[in-house]
């Protein structure tokens, strides 16, 4: 594109480079959530309930420490107008560098205590330790993934990320297969998160030089700050069921949450790489309020058409679905499958929602969301254990807060700028509940083995489509109709 281009043109080009970040991500990692699927089925059915309550407050430990040692740097660096000089790369990256470094000494000498309180028990230390080292390698990530985020070149990114999900379940299988029990998913999430910073490193090739300049952070610590705070509010809010069901309700509630959370969120994969793409393209945009209403309700309605009939399955086939395919260990869980289905459901809303006001710099908005979402998540599930509910209390606390969430993130996106994305909604849940009811009281009947299963999910998917098409077939052809026309005139 040249320098004379239109501002026209320059959002056409804009909206195919975001489309293509989408499609790259989709067509690379879409593959992998395959993978996944199969490798997690595998990692449950090789492994107790209880081998995962231990791994995931260990994880999720490392992983507050990593959040509370990000100042928000690198979505910085992705949000600016300006492209960042040298001298903002480095000092991104030595700021960076001295604050994951205490953060790895923090998991490395304190995290082995923490994690003992939170099960109640002794578990080997170099368990906790060895995370110490996913925290500090990240440093060393940031920047190569900041730029290529900001060039919206995500399907280097996507091949990065595959790399650390193939590390993850080859190792984690092979391991698991050899007896070795938590140790197996230990070695599996440090590998992984080694393995895809490396590979990060060699698509965007940046030598890391450090610099004693750091002055020029200032600009980059207030929204980085505000950033970083409403994420630490939202992973407070994800840890109930790492931090808070270990210690409330022990090691297997804990893998049977963890269970049917990764379950239930599988239709999230489009939600996650719409986000991923989200905070660079309305960055770009964040002076034109109708290009940003536009794209993003046309951006939410059809993450919540492409996600809406993977919960449906889920919901309609839930015993089935723990039974068949993961083993009969899990069916305790399937409750809180149904909770935290409809949990999820709603994330298409309010983790779109957030990406979009944070890319157009309301983050004290968003920070000040997340801080009341957060706290009514554990008031919820705190005020439901005290009152005898089980380990129930942690998915009806996620999912009240997240209902309570949108119920705020809606009005903000109305008055900030103008969305409108209730009537956007309606039909498609209307074709998601039909198409769950003939999946439950019809075609349940039918689904005897695991294969059948998989197949009746694939016939619930076509009779939502089909039922989508006749009730918003108008709207269907225009937006589609739209989409293919732009890709053409591209090609």
């Amino acid at each position: 594109m040249t320098g004379n281009a239109s501002p026209l043109a320059r959002k056409g080009d804009l909206e195919d480079r975001a489309l293509r970040g989408v499609v790259s991500l989709g067509m690379r990692e879409g593959g992998m959530k395959l993978v996944s699927f199969v490798g997690s089925i595998a990692l449950f059915r090789l492994l107790t309930p209880a081998d995962f309550g231990v791994i995931v407050p260990i994880a999720t430990f490392a992983g507050l420490v990593k959040q509370f040692a990000d100042l928000g740097l690198q979505p910085s660096l992705i949000q600016r107008g300006s492209e960042p000089q040298s001298r903002d790369l480095r000092a991104v990256f030595t700021g960076q560098l001295l604050l994951v470094f205490a953060g790895g000494v923090v998991v490395f000498l304190a995290g082995p205590f923490v994690v003992n309180a939170l099960l109640n028990d002794q578990i080997d230390p170099w368990m906790t330790r060895l995370f110490a080292f996913s925290v500090f390698f990240t440093a060393f990530r940031i920047v190569p993934a900041a730029l290529l985020e900001r060039h919206l070149q995500f399907g280097r990114l996507a091949a990065a990320d595959i790399a650390g999900t193939l590390f993850y379940y080859i190792a984690g299988i092979g391991f698991a297969i050899g007896a070795a029990g938590v140790w197996s998913l230990v070695i599996a999430h440090v590998g992984a998160s080694l393995v895809s910073t490396l590979a990060v490193v060699v698509a965007r090739p940046w030598w890391p030089a450090p610099t004693r300049n750091l002055r020029v952070l200032a600009p980059h610590v207030g929204f980085g700050a505000r950033f970083q705070g409403s994420r630490l509010a939202i992973t407070l809010k994800d840890s109930l069921i790492p931090l808070f069901t270990p210690r409330a309700f022990g090691a297997t509630a804990t893998g049977y949450l963890n269970w049917a959370n990764r379950v239930s969120a599988q239709p999230l994969a489009l939600t996650q790489w719409v986000a991923r793409v989200s905070l660079p393209t309305f960055a770009r945009i964040q002076d034109a309020p109708d290009q940003v209403r536009r794209g993003a309700e046309l951006t939410l309605k059809w993450n919540a058409i492409v996600t809406l009939p993977g919960f449906v399955a889920v919901i309609a086939f839930g015993p089935e679905i723990a039974g068949l395919i993961y083993g009969e260990q899990w069916l305790p869980a399937v409750p809180a499958l149904y909770v935290l289905a409809v949990n999820n459901a709603l994330i298409p809303i309010n983790g779109l929602i957030t990406p979009i006001l944070n890319a157009v710099g309301k983050t004290k908005i968003v920070l000040m969301v997340s801080l009341g979402w957060a706290a009514a998540a554990w008031g919820v599930a705190a005020v439901l254990m005290a009152l005898g509910v089980g380990f129930l209390a942690v998915p009806i606390g996620l999912a009240v807060s997240q209902g309570l969430a949108a119920l705020v993130l809606l009005p903000i996106g109305r008055r900030e700028f103008d969305l409108r994305l209730v009537r956007h909604l309606v039909r498609p849940l209307i074709a998601a509940v039909g198409a769950g009811l003939f999946g439950r009281f019809i075609l349940l009947p039918l689904l005897t083995d695991a294969v059948l299963l998989i197949q009746g999910g694939v016939v619930v998917v076509l009779v939502y489509a089909g039922l989508l098409y006749l009730i918003d077939r108008r709207a269907l052809r225009s937006e589609l109709g739209a989409l293919w026309k732009r890709r053409a005139a591209a090609v």
